[in-house]
């Protein structure tokens, strides 16, 4: 059954009366329909179960809410909070490991920052290599293009194996030039690395969150 009244006085008034002739039924479902009053019966109709229902007992009291179900919105803004926290706690989990990390390999920040320099030394002499290389094959392929040239301004055929040589220091520059390029990134990766590293280990040891 379903009733519904013009007040909510009415209303209470009505649900008492109908708890107190029939005390089986110990509850009422109260809802707002689709015009915004405020209905009530002893089951809420299907169309109304994605709303908020009150269910009230025999004293008239509120005795458990019912929320409604939430929307596309909202099922999508809490999925992305979920996967956000997450997000955050694997972040945080991460961190703490790191801070592990530093403190179980590191005895003191001279230890660490050494390290830190012996491993950007060795990188350093890499990338002197890799520049040498890029020089000395910048330095053929000058020589190549200035005997080339030399040949064009006389308007004398280029040989296949210049050409052929041309090509070939060419590419080699690109490969020599491409290694320095990860090489030098290789090196600032390192530098920021053990600088945050050694400001994290003295923060870590003098107690700083």
């Amino acid at each position: 059954m379903s009733r519904r009244g013009v007040s909510k006085v009415q209303i209470m008034a009505g649900l008492l009366a109908a708890l107190a002739l029939n005390p089986a039924a110990a509850r009422i479902i109260c809802w707002t329909d689709d015009h915004g009053r405020k209905a009530c019966g002893d089951v809420a109709p299907p169309e109304v179960s994605t709303r908020e229902r009150q269910v009230i007992n025999a004293r008239g009291m509120v005795v458990e809410v019912q929320p409604r179900a939430p929307t596309e919105a909202e099922r999508q803004a809490k999925a992305e909070a979920t996967l956000r926290a997450a997000e955050e706690a694997a972040l945080a989990e991460r961190a703490a490991a790191y801070d592990r990390f530093l403190l179980e390999t590191y005895r003191d920040l001279d230890e660490l920052v050494l390290q830190g320099e012996r491993r950007i030394e060795a990188v350093m002499g890499r990338k002197a290599l890799a520049e040498r290389a890029v020089a000395d094959t910048e330095t053929a392929v000058a020589d190549l293009r200035t005997r080339r040239d030399a040949l064009l301004a006389e308007d004398r055929p280029i040989p296949a194996r210049l050409a052929e040589q041309l090509q070939t220091f060419n590419n080699d520059l690109t490969e020599h030039q491409a290694a320095l390029d990860g090489i030098t990134r290789q090196e600032r990766t390192l530098r920021e690395r053990y600088a945050n590293d050694a400001a994290r280990f003295a923060a870590l040891k003098a107690g700083t969150p």
